[in-house]
């Protein structure tokens, strides 16, 4: 069965953007789009909350946040005490706005959605995996321990591992989706497959369509994995349910983690196959990177071959330059990040 002959469930009317989803849609227009991503499995609230509140100073467009109540509330609430779009900035800060509120969602088993499992009895307690886990989950004082909350499923600390003692699980996002789609809070959904299934959209769509009517949605997937044909369908199945404009989010290297100049290529590869895919198609979505996207791809999409790119969801990289730091000095450390991607040589054309 074709899923675009499918019957939607409601007649859809054009939806109005609210200020910062404008603000958003705007950005993505001028190819200056940035969104932290906090992590599909990343549920250390307060961690997060304090990294999304120094790049919503630094400017970004859009937070993207595990599926997780306690995490939504921890981030909207410092969304909130940032300063109004017509309140005076603090010295040496630039005056703040409020980013859209993102949540990712897995259509199908995903690495974004996992995380790691200790089996004890098989750990010999020799600390190898302790400086692979970039967000210090891992300690160990006297046994192993691992902070799950901390753990975002990038699996760094699996091949490490000289035992069977560390195994990746999926991290279970089924039993809040209902409450966190009702979240008052919650502007966008991103979606995320390995499989771009048409048919698997359509009744996930379905199922949560009154829930997910007035939101932006994203897709996020590699194109180079999946045939042409099933790609634009995936693509046009999220529209025919949308009323706001969606957006496709190509994941290079997801969670790779590096500063390597290189590391944003696989992502700048797949845009440059999505926009090819979507040439037959008119008013296509903006097309986004992530998956390896560090301070060196802000070079790269100023080669006029990528001047098509959006903009870019970084994940890793911009939770290190802010790890450990808190303040004034993290809101700066954002800040330098952010500017990097809003600079005024990104508005050249082509």
């Amino acid at each position: 069965m074709n899923p675009l002959a499918l019957p939607l469930p409601h007649p859809l009317s054009p939806a109005i953007p609210d200020g910062n989803m404008t603000a958003m849609l705007e950005a993505l227009a001028q190819r200056q789009f940035f969104k932290l991503i906090g992590g599909g499995s990343f549920t250390e609230a307060d961690k997060i909350a304090a990294m999304a509140q120094s790049y919503a100073i630094a400017g970004v467009d859009c937070i993207d946040i595990a599926p997780d109540l306690v995490v939504i509330n921890a981030v909207s609430q410092a969304i909130r005490q940032l300063p109004g779009q017509s309140d005076q900035a603090s010295p040496g800060h630039s005056k703040a706005k409020k980013p859209v509120l993102m949540i990712s969602l897995p259509l199908d088993p995903d690495p974004h959605f996992r995380k790691i499992e200790l089996a004890e009895p098989a750990c010999i307690r020799c600390g190898l995996c302790l400086p692979a886990c970039p967000t210090e989950a891992i300690t160990l004082p006297d046994v192993l321990e691992i902070a799950q909350s901390l753990c975002y499923g990038c699996g760094r600390c699996v091949p490490v591992c000289p035992t069977d003692a560390l195994s990746m699980l999926p991290f279970q996002v089924e039993s809040q989706i209902d409450a966190v789609l009702k979240h008052p809070a919650v502007q966008a959904v991103e979606i995320h497959t390995r499989f771009a299934d048409p048919l698997m959209l359509t009744s996930f769509l379905s199922r949560w369509h009154t829930e997910l009517q007035d939101k932006l949605l994203s897709l996020c997937f590699r194109p180079d994995e999946i045939p042409a044909s099933q790609v634009l369908d995936f693509c046009s199945v999220a529209q025919q349910f949308s009323a706001l404009p969606i957006l496709v989010q190509i994941d290079g290297a997801p969670m790779s983690g590096t500063d390597n100049p290189n590391a944003s290529l696989a992502a700048l590869e797949g845009a440059v196959l999505m926009r090819k895919l979507a040439q037959t198609q008119p008013n296509f979505p903006p097309i986004t990177i992530s998956g390896g996207i560090n301070r060196y791809t802000a070079d790269w999409l100023k080669q006029p071959e990528y001047h098509f790119i959006a903009g870019v969801g970084m994940g890793t990289m911009a939770r290190k330059a802010v790890w450990n730091i808190t303040g004034d000095r993290a809101h700066e450390k954002a800040r330098e990040m952010v500017a990097l991607f809003k600079h005024a040589e990104r508005l050249k054309k082509p």
